[in-house]
């Protein structure tokens, strides 16, 4: 049964990875591939690029192990590290920023709400494409992994309120793309 970043992990095979033992590496790795892989597809919408930035992940996790303390926290260790390593990588890229000039201006505070006709969708993949990746990664983040305003702007560097505003801009870019494809499908 896969689940993703929250699938359990000895402690102990943690401790031996710490060691720098293979064949514990090798079980992390195995473990969780997947959930890497599938986060990070997420986020950057291509294969190729997302098993790049999945060995780059798990490059660093096992130069960073060793400063793992609390050994039951290693799911979201992973988590953190594989988003950190992708908006890094995407930083360099530019493409991050998303527009600069946001006007804050009052934004509907149900957001999951918001975003529950999503759910009907038949395409949701190709809808997405009518967003920017910076737009993509926002709402993958958001709706997918399950991380808050808060948490988003901090990984962004910006104000909540500008996040608020930025997720609520690419869901009406979304829905007008749904509109218009009902229109003409």
């Amino acid at each position: 049964m896969y689940r993703g970043f929250g699938t359990p992990i000895a402690a102990s095979i943690i401790r031996q990875a710490q060691q720098g033992r293979r064949d514990a590496q090798q079980h992390i790795f195995e473990t969780f591939q997947t959930a890497v892989l599938t986060s990070l597809l997420g986020l950057c919408r291509e294969r190729e690029l997302a098993r790049d930035l999945a060995q780059d992940v798990f490059i660093q996790v096992f130069a960073k192990i060793h400063q793992l303390r609390d050994v039951t926290a290693f799911g979201g260790w992973l988590k953190q590290l594989t988003v950190n390593c992708a908006l890094a990588h995407f930083r360099k890229q530019s493409w991050l920023v998303l527009e600069a000039n946001d006007q804050h201006q009052p934004v509907d505070e149900q957001p999951y709400q918001q975003a529950d006709w999503l759910s009907h969708c038949d395409d949701i993949e190709q809808l997405m494409q009518c967003l920017t990746k910076a737009e993509q990664q926002l709402v993958w983040l958001y709706l997918v992994e399950d991380y808050s305003h808060q948490q988003l702007a901090t990984l962004y560097e910006v104000p909540a309120a500008t996040i608020r505003q930025r997720y609520h801009r690419a869901l009406k870019k979304l829905q007008q793309a749904a509109n218009h494809g009902a229109e003409h499908g």
